[in-house]
């Protein structure tokens, strides 16, 4: 940093403080604040009292329930403030000493018996488990499967609140993450959110701490953003708490739960493409007692596809119902269905045309490479699942969470496989037809005992757990050559049913089988240190068997994993962290003499520092290196070359920068940077040694930068306007590195509106629709990003 610009941080530092110290002044001599608050429901509104004055507001949820409050804007004392607040509601406030004010009833009994049983805090509401205010995230499970404070975490973590995410248009998970360091994709797609890279490697996902089933590509399972409260990101190995799993990272998504404070919202939806889309978001006490608390969210979209006659359309329902059985016992039941009839929004390309040249021109991005008449895409997918939780007494608690899922999926499919070499104009594709029909089952149970103590200054949270995880995979699959299409003058004629009669299809079955154990230690010692170690096994089994051939295999594996990290707890919101933790992948397969593969093993350490002073600033910087194991290589002693051996290994190292920022009550802003190097260090093709992997896009540079700025005050009170930048670089596009993908900037934009009960929003993704590649498997298979997507939503709560 030059010396003219340390005096430029230290003279806005020095500023800062003078504001807060005049700030601090102005209310120790008059007593009062300079308040903005806006007409909101009467539950938010002390929540936003309690933050802009620094006291404490506890109040029953029943007693707020289904009141708004007037707008209050100007200089009050804490008790002026709450009068204003609360008149004409029926309610009242009591002072009870130490800044801590309660609100209840007029006509309640003025004994402390008579206050409410159910209260929450206002300035101390967020759940690792619940949503967000704001876009700064305090506390995280994804990390250790309990409720911790992200700055007692030793790994590094993004948390995408639902408030950030919306703001920004995104209408999948791997829209919502574009803006986390470290993280790339091919783009949103239509069929699935398999695109998505973390670290270098495929992530691995989760609902609510329990695994979605592992599925091939295109059938992954769907979870549309609206369903969500927030979405996590744990970067490095995960396996010591969930499992088998790739050593990039963990995409852990939070649902909306029942919630006692009555909740009922429609949004309305309108954008390009012909889209039109429905929502409605509904929850609260069902009886008076409020034990009996339900949420139902649902949605329907019907669009159409940006190329090609298809529609895409979308039902998702989730309800869930809590029953708290006791003061210290709950269960929740949740149910899930979605339904999407759509077709791939995405094209295969060849490298000539795209990024290369080509004598006949440049391709489009917009061009259809399928057939009309054959190709679509129907997924059905639905799940059961509870989530159970005791408490004994202020030591002992126990969790039974579980899911069953299911996945149907049937997808026609035709796609291309680079130029037809029988055409030397090199204006046609070759392109296969395909008919995938998988039908999946999953299983999920997670037991957990958790014990907290306290011994003085030491203070330590045990977790102990047994999960069990079974999945059933049956898989229907047929593949053959299709007619040519050229590309700069397609004629698309009927589709030839009879290419596939003399195909042997893919009818296989699977059925994988893991249980694990697992323990772990956080050990907080004093107001410095926070130490936390774990340790699990597992014991995994893999039956395949090919109803065709009539063989079967069965492939057993076991494996230890485990994690240790510190964080030393500096003072002033800073956090050093150094953390090691490693994973492990079962690698279904033999070698040539008919030896079962090895699981891959990773292994990460990661050291970094986070920042969070308050709840408005989350600043994380890390450095991190990752080695994958047991890699699988071609086995250069098979004189046919089709066995492999487990000689290999990948690589991946860098630097990861991330700041969610609360500039000030209008201002939000959302940064990140990221250098990624993914190599494989070992391997026995040296076209590909010391070379990036290249079967998903591994961009070295990736940066952005979010603003949000909204009105407070005046005419123009609520109104916003957001604006973001997008920086992927280049990266490579075959196995040896020698075709280049270009890197590309694009800019997001939006402006909203809030009025008392409305939300108005119109986001645009891609603003200046720019065309680019985002990523190449080869030299025949490359893919444009996403074009520009214009939404308009109309949100209305009451």
């Amino acid at each position: 940093m030059s010396r003219s610009t340390r005096r430029s941080s230290l003279l806005r530092l020095n500023a800062l403080a003078a504001a807060v110290l005049l700030a601090t002044s102005a209310y120790a001599q008059s007593g009062k604040l300079a308040l903005d608050i806006p007409a909101e429901p009467l539950d938010k509104a002390l929540t936003t009292l309690a933050r802009q004055s620094g006291i404490q507001i506890l109040f029953a949820s029943e007693a707020t329930r289904a009141r708004m409050s007037a707008a209050l804007k100007g200089s009050y004392t804490a008790r002026e403030a709450l009068d204003k607040l609360l008149a004409g509601s029926g309610l009242v406030v009591r002072e009870q000493g130490d800044k801590t004010y309660t609100v209840q009833p007029a006509d309640a009994t003025r004994s402390d018996n008579a206050l409410p049983t159910v209260t929450v805090t206002a300035d101390t509401a967020e759940s690792a488990y619940g949503p967000v205010n704001g876009y700064v995230a305090t506390r995280t499970a994804s990390a250790t499967k309990t409720d911790t404070p992200l700055l007692e975490t030793p790994q590094s973590i993004s948390i995408i609140p639902r408030e950030r995410y919306e703001a920004q248009g995104a209408q999948s998970i791997n829209e919502a993450l574009r803006y986390s360091a470290g993280i790339s994709s091919y783009g949103a797609g239509t069929r699935s959110d398999w695109y998505t890279v973390v670290r270098g490697f495929d992530p691995n996902v989760y609902l609510d701490g329990l695994a979605l089933p592992t599925t091939i590509n295109l059938a992954s399972w769907r979870v549309d953003p609206y369903q969500l409260e927030r979405i996590e990101v744990l970067r490095g190995p995960a396996s010591v708490l969930y499992g088998q799993g790739q050593p990039g990272g963990t995409v852990n998504m939070v649902s909306k739960l029942p919630t006692a404070t009555p909740l009922h919202e429609i949004e309305v939806q309108f954008g390009n493409n012909a889209r039109r889309q429905l929502a409605g978001d509904f929850g609260g006490a069902i009886d008076e007692d409020g034990k009996l608390l339900y949420r139902f969210t649902g949605l329907v979209r019907d669009s159409n596809l940006p190329f090609g006659p298809f529609k895409d359309q979308r039902l998702l329902l989730a309800p869930s119902l809590m029953m708290k059985l006791s003061r210290d016992t709950s269960l929740t039941l949740q149910a899930t269905y979605l339904r999407d009839r759509t077709n791939s929004s995405d094209n295969f390309l060849p490298a000539s045309g795209t990024i290369l040249p080509n004598p006949n021109g440049q391709l489009s991005s917009s061009l259809f490479t399928g057939s009309p008449d054959f190709d679509r895409y129907e997924k059905e997918q639905w799940s059961l699942s509870y989530l159970f939780e005791h408490r004994f007494d202020d030591t002992w608690t126990v969790r039974q969470n579980l899911r069953y899922s299911h996945l149907n999926l049937k997808d026609y499919m035709t796609y291309g496989v680079g130029l037809d070499d029988s055409d030397s104009s090199q204006s046609s594709m070759t392109r296969y037809a395909g008919i995938a029909k998988p039908d999946y089952g999953r299983l999920s149970v997670d037991n957990q005992v958790q014990a907290q103590f306290r011994n003085g200054a030491i203070e330590q949270t045990v977790l102990a757990g047994l999960d069990i995880q079974r999945q059933r995979r049956h898989n229907w699959e047929a593949y053959a050559l299709t007619s040519s299409l050229n590309l700069y003058h397609p004629v698309y004629t009927a589709f030839d049913w009879s290419i596939f009669d003399n195909v042997t299809p893919e009818d296989t079955i699977s059925l994988q089988e893991q249980v694990g154990l697992y323990v772990q230690d956080q050990v907080k010692l004093g107001q410095r240190w926070v130490l936390t170690g774990s340790l699990r096994r597992d014991w995994a089994k893999t039956t395949n068997e090919d109803l065709i051939a009539s063989t079967s295999t069965t492939q057993k594996d076991s494996a230890t994993t485990g994690r240790i990290g510190a964080v030393y707890l500096a003072g002033g919101g800073w956090a050093p962290f150094v953390s090691y933790s490693t994973s492990f992948m079962p690698e279904l397969g033999t070698d040539r003499f008919g030896n079962a593969f090895k699981p891959t093993r990773g292994r990460q350490v990661e050291a970094g520092v986070k920042y969070q002073p308050d709840e408005k600033t989350a600043i994380t910087a890390a450095l991190f290196e990752i080695r994958q194991k047991n890699v699988t290589t071609t086995d250069l002693s098979d004189p046919l070359g089709t066995h492999y051996v487990q000689t290999g290994e990948v690589r991946s190292r860098g630097v990861e920068l991330e700041a969610a920022l609360e500039l000030s009550r209008s201002l939000k802003a959302v940064a990140s940077y990221s250098y990624t190097d993914v190599k494989n260090t070992q391997s026995n093709d040296a076209s590909s040694l010391d070379k990036t992997p290249v079967d998903i896009p591994r961009p070295r540079h990736l940066a952005s930068l979010w603003l949000d700025y909204t009105l407070r005050g005046g005419q123009l009170n609520g109104l916003g306007m957001g604006a973001g930048v997008r920086y992927v670089g280049n990266a490579p596009g075959s196995a040896d590195n020698s075709l280049n993908v270009p890197g590309y900037t694009l800019v997001d934009a939006a402006l909203h509106y809030d009025l008392p009960q409305w939300r108005l929003s119109l986001t645009a993704s891609n603003l200046f629709d720019k065309e680019y590649i985002s990523g190449c498997y080869d030299a025949t298979r490359c893919i444009y990003g996403n074009g520009r997507t214009v939404l308009a939503t109309a949100r209305y709560r009451w």
